[in-house]
Parts: C-alpha cells; structure tokens; sequence
C-alpha cells in the first residue's frame, strides 16, 4: 500500500474526530437550562456538587442539595437575609451565578432592582445560641 496515501487517510480520518477542550467539557450540567418563564432552577458550582441550589425564579428562595440522616438527597432552606416578599410573583426576577474559583463566589441577583447577595458562612440564631451556617448576605 502506498504510505502517502496512508497517511493522508490518517489525517483526514483524525480531522473529522470532534476535539472536545476543556471549556467544553467544564459547561456541561451546571445548570438547567429553563425556558424564560419557568419557575424554578438548578444551578451546581464546578467546584464540587456540594455547591448545587434549586432557586425559585419568582421569589428568591434558595435551596441547596444535602444528603438527610438516611443518606436521601433532600433540599434544604439557604437563608436570604433582606428578601423583599414578592406579593403574588407572576414572572422570573432572581438570578444564581456561581464561579469555579471558590465557593464566595456565589451571588443571587434581582433582576428587577439589581440587588445582590454573596454566600458566606455566618452565625445565625438557634434555640440553643448559635451556629455558623451557609447564608445569602445583601453587599454593602
């Protein structure tokens, strides 16, 4: 066999292999892709799929991914402090931004008034005192 046309073969062959980067690969099921009126939407960090939070669109409300007691996975209520209530919320308004760099990289933004909120570890009340939780905190 003729080793020119061999080769030409090969590289035809491995120019039509679709190369796949890494920016490729890092945008894949960070978040779902809801239609412009939907309600609700996951939105996980490349970090680690700890960082993974259901928000609802209308009012603000923020859930993140845990494991319960029996190892279920279950949602669980991320405090907003200074959400507005939303009387009768009728179309999306919140937005969730996560980087890949680090977890205080996570904002939820009202679209309406451009208010903004980070993730941070803060002390919050209990019956017993208090505890360092996971909460959304209005910027300064």
């Amino acid at each position: 066999m003729n080793i020119k046309l061999v080769r030409s073969t090969i590289v035809g062959c491995l120019l039509l292999v679709p190369v796949v980067t890494h920016a490729d690969l890092s945008n894949v099921h960070q978040s779902t892709n809801p239609s412009s009126e939907s309600r609700f939407e996951v939105v996980q960090s490349q970090l680690a799929a700890r960082w993974t939070f259901r928000l609802d669109r209308y009012t603000g409300e923020v859930m993140q991914l845990l494991l319960n007691e029996q190892k279920e996975n279950t949602w669980h209520k991320i405090p907003v402090q200074d959400l507005p209530r939303i009387k009768n919320p009728s179309r999306p308004r919140f937005q969730i931004f996560t980087s890949g760099l680090a977890a205080r990289h996570t904002f939820l933004l009202d679209t309406f008034t451009g208010k903004t909120w980070t993730l941070i570890f803060d002390s919050i009340p209990t019956k017993d005192g208090e505890t360092e939780a996971i909460v959304f905190k209005p910027f300064q």
